[in-house]
């Protein structure tokens, strides 16, 4: 097995990993989010985030069983720019500057925390890979969650308004 090979496994297994997760979060979400808008974001982050493990899962079975990179459909070209972090705050420094606390509010936080480091993993994953099939899909995959980000901050500016943010 080729390093770029074994490298590709060891992301697919952690992005099949953080969308279990992702999408496990916000199907609990929505059972205790009181905003309604809240409860439909969280609804098709989750659906996204089911559709994303499948893609990816499908990408790990083909890259173990003939070992290549296979193309998809669902995969679009994107312009993304996979240099840029998609927010350069820590966790910490998120934590700290926020000055209201609620279950919609901790929701936001841990699935704008969840779209961070996929986003992350996604853009180091589409940078490292060889292969123009898995750079696509790690590119892609990227788009996709730094758009969940920021379904994510419209919900949040609309309850809570971007003056949290600030320390």
């Amino acid at each position: 097995m080729t390093e770029d090979r074994t490298a590709a496994l060891t992301v697919l297994k952690q992005a099949m990993a953080l969308e279990q997760e992702g999408r496990g979060f916000y199907l609990k979400a929505i059972q205790t989010t009181a905003d309604e808008k809240g409860k439909e974001t969280f609804r098709q982050l989750a659906e996204e985030e089911q559709t994303h493990y499948n893609l990816i899962k499908k990408q790990y079975d083909a890259l173990t069983g003939d070992g290549r990179w296979i193309g998809s459909p669902e995969i679009k070209p994107v312009a993304i720019d996979l240099d840029k972090p998609l927010f350069p705050m820590t966790k910490e420094a998120r934590e700290k500057a926020v000055t209201t606390r609620s279950s919609d509010w901790d929701a936001l936080l841990f699935g704008l925390d969840i779209e961070i480091k996929s986003y992350d993993l996604y853009r180091k994953a589409a940078l490292a890979t060889g292969d123009p099939l898995g750079k696509e899909m790690f590119a892609f995959l990227a788009s996709e969650e730094n758009r969940h980000f920021d379904l994510l901050m419209m919900r949040y500016d609309a309850l809570f308004g971007p003056i949290a943010w600030r320390s």
